[in-house]
C-alpha cells in the first residue's frame, strides 16, 4: 500500500494551491535576487571580484535564503506540508477510516512521508531555479563567470536537500507522534537558539571549529571551510564535502533520521491513542461523567441581556484576558520564555567583544545584543498567535457558537488584539527582568529601569503594528498556514525586497522608524524621538485602518468566501466604525503628507541611484579644474559657536591662502558644505581682497569657482574669509546628522570650505563609472606619482597650518579643539574657550562638545587630560597608563613628543573609533570606555591600553610623519602606529598575549581579503585597505622585529623619522621607507623585505606528525616533523608555489597555571631554516610536552594558521596542498 498512498498523496499535495503560491514566492525571491546579483537591475552598485554564479556564490545565495527571517519563513512552509501530512487526518476525523484498512504501519507512515518531503523539496528547488533563471538573464555582464550547471546542482545537494530532510523529518515526526503541530513550531524556535548560539560563539576564535559542526543548517560549516578563501578560490573552486562541512552535514543526518525512527516506532496505529499533552495537562476526556455533567438549568443564575457600550468594553476586557491567561499558560508561550532567557544569557557572554575581550553588561548593550535575540522571537510568537487566535474557534469546532453570540466582530477581533499585546507586553517585561538579572548576576548594578522601560515601550508599539497586519492577514487569508506565510511578507520580507530593488523612501517600508540614532549615554535617544511618534502613528493608523475594514470579512458561522462575509457583516459596521475608519485614515494621510514634506520638500531626497548620478555628473562638470593650481592654506584662525539645545552651529573666520606654485594663481576652487535644501547656509564665502569675479555658485553641487583679477604672485598670500551656519530643520528620510547632538558634538574641519577640486567626490566604483563612461579610477594614485606626492594623504589644499581658535558652548559644557587653551571665560550663561598651536599641524582639526567630567595626570611635564561621561570611569586609569606607557617607549625609540599635552575626549557611540588629532584623541565611548578587562585572566586582551597606544602613536606616524597621497602611505601612519602599540603592549603583558592578538590579527587579514573588491595589494603598496594596513600590518611589522631584532628594526624607523618628519611637498612614500628597513637587514634576511613588503605571499605550515618519550634522565625526547609551502598571490588570491628556504620557528610547550588559567608556557623555540617541504627533528625539553610546532607565535601570513601547533596524543590532520605538485616526503632526520 506505500506505492498507492504515496502518489495518491503526491497527487494531492500537486492540487493543493498553496504548494504553487510557496514555490511562486520562493521563486520570485531568489529569481530577483539573481537578477540584482547578475548586473540586470540598473541600481548603485560596488565593484566586487567574486562571480556570482560560483559555486560558492550559489550556496551562499541557499544559505541566506535558510538564515534568520527567510528561516523563518522556510520553517512556516515546512511546518506547513511536512506537519500536516498526518495531522490533517485527526484534523478531518479520517483517521479511524485508515487505522481500520488493512494498512500496515510502515506503509501509512512512509507513504504520507515520501510525498511530503518530495512536495517539499519541489517547493524550495524554487530557490535554486529562481537563482538560476535570475542569472541566466546576467550572461555576458562582468560579475558572471563561465556558465555550469554543477555550480547550481552541488549547493543543491549538500544544502537544500539535507536542509529540507532534517527539518521535513523532525517536523513531521513531531506532530505524527504527539498528534499535534504546536511541538514542530516550537523546534523551529530551538532551531533558531542552536544557530544564534553558534553564530554568537564564533567571536571567540577557538569556538569556530565547534560551531561550524553544531549549526543545524551548514551555513557556519560554510563559512568555516571557506573563511580564507580569496576571490580567486570562490570563483574557480567547487566546495569539497570535507572537514567540518562533511561531519555537520553527517550529524544533522543522522539526528533527523534517528528522530524519524523513532517516532515511527513509538507511532501507534490506532484511533484511540490519548493525545500527547504538556507539562502533565490532564485531558478533558479523563474527567470522570460527574465531573463534567452540566448543571440543571433551574440551578442557572438569571441575567439580563445588555447590549451597550459599557457591555461592550468590559466584553472587550474580559475576553482578552480570557485569551491572554490561555496564551500565557500554554506550552508555546512558555517555551518561548525560556529559550528567550537562556540565549540572552548566553549571548551576553560575547556582548561587543573585540580580541576576545566583552564588554560591561551596560543596559544599552544588553538592550541591543542580548534581548535583540529574544525580539525576534517575539516575533515568531506574533506570527504563530496571531494564526492561532483567528483560527482556534474554527479548529475546535466553536466556530458555530461564537458566530451566533450576541458579540461583535469589533468586541472579537480587538480583545484577540489586545490579547496579543498583552503576551507581547509580558514578554518584554520579562525581557527587563532578565536583563538586568544578566547584569546583576555579573556585578554590574547600573541598570537603569527608566531606560529598560522606555526601550520596551518603543518596542510595544512596533509589535503592536505588527500584531494587527498579522491578525489582518489570518483573517483575509482562507488557511491558517497560508495565512502564516502571507503575515511574514509584510513584517520581514519587504523590506529585505525593497532593499534589492533601492526602494528606500520609509513611507513605503512596513513598519519603519523613520531616521533613527543608536541609544547613547551621552546622549539619550538624541532628536529622532518626535519623527519616531510621527512614523509609528502613521504605519498604526494605517493598521487599524486595514483592522476596522476587516470586521467587514471577519468570519462568523460557516461562511467561508469574502464576499459572504461581508454581506453578513456589513449591517454591523455602523456609523461609529465608519466614523473612526475615516479618522484613522485622514490621520494616515495627514501625517503621510507631513512626512513626505519633511523628507522631499524641506530635505533633498535622491535613491541611491540618483545619487549615483549625481556624482557622475559633478566629476563631468568639475573635473577640468583637477590640475588648476591653486593656492594653500596655511592658517586657520575660526571663531566657533555650538548651540546644543538647538543642535545650531556657527562659525566665521579666516584662512590664509599662500601661492606655493612656480607660477601665479589667478582661479580660486571652492567646495563646501550646503546647496539647496541644506541644513548649512553661507553669509560670507569669498576672498577678503577686491577685485575678484565669481564665475560660478552652484548650490547643488556646493561649488564657488573665483577668477582672481590680480593673480597671487608666487609665495604671497591673500585672506579668504567666511561665516557659516549650520540651522537643522525637520527631518530627512532615512538619516539623521548625528555630528552636532545635545551632549557630545563633535565634528572636524571637514564641515568648512576646503580649496580646490576634491577627488573624493568622484564615484569610486568602476563598475558605475563604465555606465556614466568614465574612465576606471584607481583607488590611490601609484606610489611613485610625484604630483600626488605634492599632497599629502590628510589634505589635498594644506601642508602644515598655523590654527587659533575661540569655541563657544552651553554653560553647562566644555568645549575643546587642538592646542593650547589661552583663555577661558563666560558671557551671556554661554562658555569660551581660546585654543592656538604653538606649533605648525596638519589641516586636520576637531571640535567637541558634552557635559564632561575631567581626570587628569601628568608624564614628565606633558599634561594628561581625560574627558568622559560621568559613570564611564571603569577604564580611565588603564587609558592613562596606556597614555603614560607609550610616551616612554615612543620617546626613547622613535623621538620626541611635539606637544605639552594629551587628551583623551569621549564622544557618543554613532561612531566607533578612535581618531588622533594634534594633542587631542576623541574616543568612542562605545569602544574602550565600557570594556571590561578582566586582571586575572592573562589571555584577555587590554583592549583600551591597545586602543590609546595605537592612537598615542599617531602623534608620531602622521602628525610628524605624514606620506604623499600615493599608495602605501598609511603604512607609515596605521601599520607604524600598530606597531608602536603592539611593543608597548609586548612590554607590559608579555609574549603570550601577543600570540593571541596575533592570531586575531591574522584571522582579520585572511577574512578581509576574501572580500577584497578591486585588487589586493602588497603592504608596501596598500591603498586604504584596513585589513591590510592594520591587520596584515601588525603581523608583518611584529615578525620585521623579530627577525631583525628589535634594536636594529627601531633605529632604522628612528633614523627615517629624522628625515622625513615635518616634511614640506614632495612628501615621502612607503618605498624610502622600505629602504631605510632593508639598509637594516643583513643579507641571508633580505628575501624576507621582498616577501613581506613588496609581495603577497603566503605560507602553508603544518605540523606533519609528533610524539615524544621520556628518557632515562628524567628528560623528554620530542621528535616532530613539520612541514612548509610557500606561495605568491595576485590581486586576486590566485597563488604560485615558490621555492622554501626560509627561517621559521620551531617550537615546544607545555602548560602552567597563571593567575588561575592555563597558559602555554615554552620549552624549546628556534629558528631554523626550511628549505625542504618537510623536516623532521628531534628536540629534548626539561618538562613534559604539551604541544609543539612550526611558526608557534604566527608571525608569517599562514593561510591555515589552525594547524601551525598541535598537541601530542592526536593525529595532526593531512594537509593537500591545492593545485600543487605533490610535496616529496623527506626522510632526513635533523637534530
Amino acid at each position: 500500500m506505500f506505492k498507492e498512498i504515496f502518489l495518491f498523496d503526491l497527487k494531492l499535495n500537486f492540487r493543493k494551491i498553496p504548494t504553487y503560491i510557496y514555490f511562486g514566492v520562493l521563486f520570485v525571491i531568489s529569481f530577483l535576487l539573481g537578477l540584482n546579483e547578475a548586473g540586470v537591475f540598473d541600481v548603485a552598485r560596488g565593484d566586487s571580484n567574486l562571480l556570482v554564479n560560483s559555486a560558492v556564490a550559489v550556496a551562499g545565495v541557499i544559505i541566506n535564503l535558510g538564515d534568520n527571517i527567510f528561516g523563518l519563513i522556510n520553517s512556516v512552509i515546512l511546518v506547513s506540508i511536512m506537519a500536516t501530512a498526518i495531522q490533517k487526518d485527526y484534523q478531518y476525523n479520517t483517521h479511524p477510516l485508515y487505522f481500520t484498512k488493512p494498512i500496515n504501519k510502515a506503509s501509512y507512515f512512509f507513504g504520507r512521508f515520501s510525498s511530503a518531503f518530495l512536495t517539499a523539496l519541489f517547493v524550495f528547488s524554487a530557490q535554486v531555479l529562481g537563482y538560476l533563471a535570475g542569472c541566466l538573464f546576467g550572461i555576458g555582464k562582468p560579475q558572471m563567470g563561465e556558465f555550469s550547471v554543477m555550480n547550481f546542482l552541488e549547493p543543491f545537494l549538500i544544502f537544500t536537500l539535507p536542509n529540507v530532510l532534517l527539518l521535513g523529518s523532525i517536523f513531521f515526526s513531531l506532530t505524527t507522534f504527539t498528534r499535534n503541530t504546536l511541538p514542530a513550531y516550537l523546534f523551529c524556535i530551538v532551531l533558531l537558539v542552536i544557530t544564534s548560539i553558534t553564530a554568537s560563539v564564533t567571536a571567540d576564535l577557538n569556538n569556530k571549529a565547534a560551531a561550524a559542526i553544531w549549526e543545524p543548517f551548514g551555513s557556519q560549516a560554510l563559512r568555516h571551510l571557506t573563511q580564507y578563501w580569496t576571490p580567486d578560490d570562490q570563483n574557480t573552486r567547487m566546495i569539497p564535502l570535507e572537514g567540518s562541512l562533511l561531519y555537520n552535514r553527517l550529524l544533522w543526518l543522522c539526528i533527523g533520521v534517528a528522530i524519524t525512527l523513532i517516532s515511527f516506532f513509538k507511532f501507534s496505529f490506532s484511533q484511540f491513542l490519548t493525545p500527547f499533552t504538556w507539562f502533565g495537562k490532564k485531558d478533558n476526556e479523563a474527567r470522570s461523567a460527574d465531573e463534567t455533567q452540566a448543571h440543571s438549568l433551574a440551578l442557572l443564575p438569571k441575567s439580563r441581556q445588555n447590549f451597550g457600550v459599557k457591555a461592550s468594553w468590559r466584553q472587550l476586557f474580559y475576553l482578552a484576558r480570557f485569551e491572554f491567561v490561555k496564551m500565557a499558560k500554554g506550552p508555546f508561550f512558555i517555551v518561548i520564555c525560556l529559550l528567550g532567557i537562556v540565549m540572552m544569557y548566553i549571548i551576553s557572554r560575547f556582548m561587543g567583544a573585540m580580541y576576545d575581550t566583552e564588554t560591561y553588561p551596560v543596559t544599552y548593550q544588553i538592550l541591543e545584543s542580548a534581548a535583540g535575540v529574544f525580539l525576534f522571537f517575539i516575533i515568531i510568537l506574533i506570527v504563530f498567535l496571531s494564526g492561532n487566535l483567528i483560527w482556534k474557534e474554527r479548529e475546535q469546532k466553536m466556530d458555530e457558537f461564537t458566530g451566533t453570540a450576541p458579540v461583535s466582530n469589533g468586541v472579537l477581533f480587538f480583545s484577540k488584539y489586545l490579547a496579543l499585546i498583552y503576551v507581547i507586553a509580558t514578554l518584554l517585561g520579562v525581557v527587563i527582568l532578565t536583563g538586568m538579572g544578566i547584569q546583576i548576576s555579573t556585578g554590574y548594578f547600573n541598570v537603569q529601569p527608566l531606560l529598560y522601560l522606555e526601550s520596551m515601550l518603543r518596542t510595544l508599539v512596533g509589535f503592536a503594528i505588527m500584531a494587527a497586519a498579522c491578525l489582518f492577514v489570518q483573517v483575509l487569508t482562507p488557511n491558517k498556514y497560508l495565512g502564516f506565510f502571507l503575515s511574514l511578507i509584510p513584517v520581514l520580507l519587504v523590506r529585505i525586497v525593497f532593499k534589492f530593488l533601492e526602494w528606500n523612501n520609509d513611507l513605503y517600508i512596513f513598519n519603519s522608524s523613520g531616521p533613527s540614532m543608536p541609544y547613547s549615554e551621552m546622549n539619550g535617544f538624541g532628536h529622532t524621538v518626535a519623527s519616531w511618534f510621527l512614523y509609528k502613528a502613521y504605519w498604526l493608523s494605517i493598521m487599524l485602518v486595514l483592522c476596522l475594514l476587516g470586521l467587514t470579512i471577519y468570519a462568523r458561522g460557516k461562511e467561508k468566501g469574502i464576499k459572504a462575509r461581508f454581506n453578513l457583516s456589513k449591517s454591523s459596521f455602523d456609523a461609529v466604525h465608519k466614523f473612526a475608519v475615516a479618522f484613522c485614515f485622514l490621520f494616515a494621510i495627514a501625517s503621510g503628507v507631513f512626512i513626505y514634506y519633511n523628507t522631499n520638500i524641506l530635505h533633498q531626497y535622491l535613491t541611491p541611484k540618483e545619487q549615483e548620478k549625481e556624482m557622475a555628473a559633478f566629476e563631468k562638470k568639475y573635473k577640468v579644474f583637477e590640475k588648476t593650481a591653486q593656492l594653500r592654506i596655511v592658517e586657520s584662525r575660526l571663531n566657533v559657536d555650538i548651540y546644543p539645545e538647538t543642535r545650531n552651529v556657527q562659525a566665521n573666520g579666516f584662512y590664509w591662502l599662500k601661492n606655493k606654485h612656480q607660477q601665479p594663481v589667478d582661479t580660486l576652487f571652492i567646495n563646501y558644505e550646503g546647496g539647496k535644501k541644506s541644513a548649512y547656509s553661507y553669509s560670507s564665502l569669498e576672498p577678503e581682497q577686491k577685485g575678484f569675479k565669481l564665475i560660478s555658485d552652484d548650490q547643488k553641487y556646493g561649488v564657488k569657482i573665483f577668477k582672481l583679477q590680480q593673480p597671487v604672485q608666487p609665495g604671497d598670500s591673500i585672506k579668504f574669509v567666511f561665516e557659516m551656519k549650520y540651522s537643522p530643520v525637520g527631518f530627512e528620510n532615512g538619516y539623521t546628522e548625528t555630528q552636532m547632538v545635545y551632549n557630545g558634538t563633535f565634528f572636524n574641519n571637514s564641515q568648512f570650505p576646503s580649496i580646490g577640486y576634491n577627488p573624493a567626490m568622484e564615484l569610486g566604483s568602476n563598475t558605475a563609472r563604465k555606465k556614466y563612461k568614465l574612465k576606471p579610477k584607481p583607488r590611490m594614485a601609484a606610489v611613485d606619482d610625484a604630483v600626488a606626492r605634492m599632497n599629502n594623504y590628510i589634505s589635498n589644499d594644506a601642508d602644515w597650518i598655523r590654527f587659533e581658535t575661540t569655541v563657544s558652548t552651553a554653560e553647562d559644557q566644555i568645549a575643546l579643539a587642538p592646542g593650547y587653551l589661552q583663555k577661558e571665560w563666560t558671557k551671556g550663561g554661554r562658555r569660551y574657550f581660546n585654543y592656538k598651536m604653538d606649533s605648525p599641524i596638519l589641516n586636520f582639526y576637531a571640535y567637541l562638545s558634552a557635559r564632561y567630567e575631567v581626570k587628569k595626570d601628568k608624564w614628565k611635564g606633558v599634561n594628561i587630560e581625560i574627558y568622559y561621561q560621568k559613570g564611564h570611569e571603569y577604564n580611565l586609569d588603564r587609558m592613562i597608563k596606556g597614555i603614560k606607557r607609550a610616551l616612554d617607549y615612543y620617546t626613547l625609540n622613535f623621538g620626541p613628543y611635539q606637544h605639552r599635552q594629551v587628551r583623551i575626549l569621549e564622544f557618543p557611540r554613532y561612531a566607533s573609533f578612535a581618531q588622533s588629532f594634534p594633542n587631542t584623541i576623541p574616543y568612542s565611548e562605545s569602544v574602550g570606555f565600557i570594556t571590561k578587562v578582566e586582571d586575572n585572566d592573562p589571555e584577555k586582551i587590554d583592549v583600551p591600553f591597545y586602543i590609546t597606544a595605537h592612537e598615542v602613536g599617531h602623534q608620531w606616524w602622521a602628525h610628524q610623519v605624514i606620506g604623499g597621497n600615493v599608495q602605501g602611505s598609511v603604512l607609515m601612519s596605521e601599520t607604524m602606529s600598530q606597531y608602536s602599540a603592539l611593543m608597548v603592549m609586548e612590554k607590559e603583558y608579555g609574549k603570550q598575549a601577543m600570540k593571541k592578538f596575533l592570531k586575531y590579527e591574522m584571522d582579520k587579514y585572511l577574512q578581509g581579503r576574501t572580500f577584497e573588491s578591486k585588487k589586493e595589494v602588497p603592504l608596501m603598496l596598500c591603498e586604504n585597505q584596513g585589513y591590510i594596513h592594520y591587520n596584515k600590518g601588525s603581523v608583518i611589522m611584529y615578525a620585521v622585529k623579530d627577525y631583525l631584532g628589535e634594536e636594529v628594526l627601531n633605529k632604522a624607523i628612528r633614523t627615517y623619522l629624522q628625515k622625513t618628519k615635518f616634511q614640506e611637498p614632495p612628501y615621502t612614500n612607503a618605498v624610502e621607507f622600505v629602504n631605510q628597513i632593508r639598509e637594516a637587514t643583513p643579507d641571508s634576511l633580505k628575501y624576507i623585505i621582498k616577501d613581506m613588503f613588496e609581495t603577497i605571499t603566503v605560507y602553508e605550515n603544518y605540523v606533519k606528525d609528533l610524539s615524544y618519550e621520556k628518557t632515562k634522565e628524567g628528560k623528554y625526547k620530542v621528535s616532530l616533523r613539520v612541514g612548509s609551502a610557500k606561495f605568491r598571490a595576485d590581486s586576486l588570491g590566485k597563488s604560485t608555489r615558490v621555492p622554501v628556504a626560509d627561517y621559521i620557528d620551531i617550537g615546544v610547550f607545555s602548560s602552567q597555571m597563571v593567575k588561575g588559567k592555563q597558559q602555554a608556557k615554552e620549552l624549546f623555540l628556534k629558528r631554523i631554516k626550511m628549505d625542504e617541504p618537510e623536516k623532521t627533528f628531534t628536540l629534548l625539553v626539561d618538562e613534559k610536552p604539551e604541544s609543539a610546532g612550526i611558526d608557534p607565535y604566527h608571525k608569517l601570513i599562514d593561510r591555515t594558521p589552525d594547524n601551525n601547533s598541535w598537541k601530542f596524543g592526536s593525529k595532526p590532520p593531512a594537509v593537500f596542498i591545492a593545485s600543487d605538485k605533490p610535496v616529496k616526503v623527506q626522510t632526513k632526520t635533523k637534530s
